[in-house]
């Protein structure tokens, strides 16, 4: 008999573009499918929208906005998957996107868990663009995490495909942590090193949702906050599966991406991830930005640099 997985879909606010992530859900090739849509309190007509699916087999639960991590949790103590596939609601999966991993995973060790290949969009997912990135390929779980930070790539949440056992080991979405960004990667992590590592699956196709205005509003202080306390707790955890230069390299790096990010603002929270960073041996991670962004940091550094890039567009306005 099939593996059941289940397909679970947190939903803020996302009328817009359900209707195609749940499509996409309900065309896989792969049949022994439960989709679980947990509405998150939306207040447009998400709601209605995923209770017309109920006569094709969705299970619709409803609750007060607690997040997106709290409805993901939600929605897994709701399933009953041997499998799990988390999916966004304004992303798509590919219609054998399932299929194609549940096959390799049915070969392979029962804690491994499967990735794949994966686009943006903005509109339509005929725009997609497949991107080889250095993360596509198997990789033991250290390796992933170390590849991926130091610049090989991502995946986004639709990519995965995880065994409940791995899900269960690596433990709930954080739900007090619910403002900050790269929570994703907070559970991944976690995942991945309760994994015996992650195969990856050329022809196990998403689609990634990108381009529309965010409803996070992640820079803020408590979101901030939030965002350096995800940072620290992945690297700890990697770092407490493997203590090497490299990783300690890798989570070093992922702390600088969040120093560039926060400068020259909240000098309390720079000052921690420095701190982090030069008890982990630093970091030579160059900052980005556009070209004035650039001349700047050459000239002065890019500390001075950047503030002076605010200053210069400040003055534009």
């Amino acid at each position: 008999m099939q593996p059941l997985v289940s397909i679970l879909i947190p939903c803020y606010n996302a009328e817009a573009f359900l209707r195609e992530c749940l499509e996409s859900a309900l065309n896989q090739t792969y049949s022994n499918l439960e989709i679980i849509v947990v509405d998150d309190g939306s207040t447009d007509g998400s709601l209605n929208l995923a209770r017309g699916f109920e006569s094709h087999g969705v299970r619709v639960v409803y609750q007060t906005n607690q997040g997106q991590s709290a409805a993901y949790n939600t929605a897994f103590n709701a399933s009953q998957g041997d499998y799990i596939q988390y999916l966004d609601a304004d992303d798509v999966l590919d219609a054998r996107k399932i299929e194609v991993q549940v096959a390799r995973l049915r070969q392979a060790e029962p804690t491994a868990i499967a990735s794949g290949a994966w686009a943006r969009f903005r509109d339509k997912t005929s725009e997609a663009v497949f991107r080889p990135e250095k993360v596509w390929k198997d990789l033991e779980p250290a390796d992933w995490l170390v590849e991926s930070w130091t610049g090989g790539g991502m995946m986004h949440v639709a990519s995965w495909l995880i065994p409940r056992p791995v899900v269960i080991t690596a433990g709930p979405w954080n739900e007090g942590l619910r403002w900050a960004a790269n929570l994703d990667g907070h559970f991944f992590t976690k995942a991945m090193l309760a994994s015996s590592g992650c195969l990856f699956c050329s022809e196990a196709k998403t689609y990634y949702r990108s381009g529309h205005p965010s409803m996070s509003g992640w820079k803020n202080r408590r979101s901030l906050e939030a965002t350096l306390q995800v940072t620290v707790e992945m690297g700890e955890a990697l770092i407490g599966f493997e203590n090497s230069k490299r990783t300690q390299n890798a989570f070093a790096d992922n702390l600088q991406r969040f120093v560039f990010l926060t400068y020259p603002e909240n000098h309390d929270l720079v000052a921690r991830a420095e701190k982090r960073i030069n008890e982990l041996g630093g970091s030579d991670l160059p900052i980005t930005g556009g070209p004035l962004q650039m001349v700047l940091s050459r000239l002065v550094g890019w500390k001075l640099g950047k503030r002076l890039h605010r200053l210069v567009h400040f003055n534009r306005r």
